[in-house]
């Protein structure tokens, strides 16, 4: 059976559309660095922060590297922690976002402190998707529309 020129181009082009998306490596959004920032393998954690947000920068991800997380935690005393940036998706459960238990550890000095804590694990595949703002600024726009449809 002979294909149409028009097939034939059409499946090359929709074949090179999932090679190049497959190929080309994520890019996510990552805390910027300051001195109470860490790095490790594209995702950096930022602690002694007011706020459950960080001035965010765009990050590469390595081609294992296939979500864009963003992790926030109260730990106390007013200060939060955030990670944010690239990871793989066996790593996590989700891909939404969703409050998840823990445990988190404080050494300081020879004293250990162990405590449960409640994290916001987002996990999304899209370029630039792990922005904390844009879900904020997204989930306005659903509820505006939503009021403007029973107007």
């Amino acid at each position: 059976m002979w294909l149409g020129r028009t097939a034939c181009l059409t499946i090359i082009v929709s074949f090179l559309i999932v090679c190049v998306k497959n190929c080309a490596s994520l890019t996510c959004l990552t805390c910027m660095y300051t001195s109470s920032t860490t790095q490790l393998d594209n995702f950096r954690v930022s602690t002694r922060l007011s706020h459950p947000q960080c001035l965010m920068e765009p990050i590469k991800c390595d081609r294992d590297q296939d979500v864009c997380v963003t992790i926030t935690m109260h730990i106390g005393g007013g200060d939060y922690w955030m990670g944010a940036g690239c990871d793989r998706r066996i790593n996590f459960q989700h891909m939404s976002c969703q409050n998840v238990r823990t445990m988190s550890r404080n050494v300081q000095l020879g004293y250990v402190q162990e405590r449960r804590s409640m994290q916001r694990v987002c996990v999304c595949a899209r370029d630039l998707c792990n922005n904390s703002r844009a879900k904020t600024a997204n989930l306005i726009a659903t509820m505006l529309l939503l009021i403007l449809n029973f107007l």
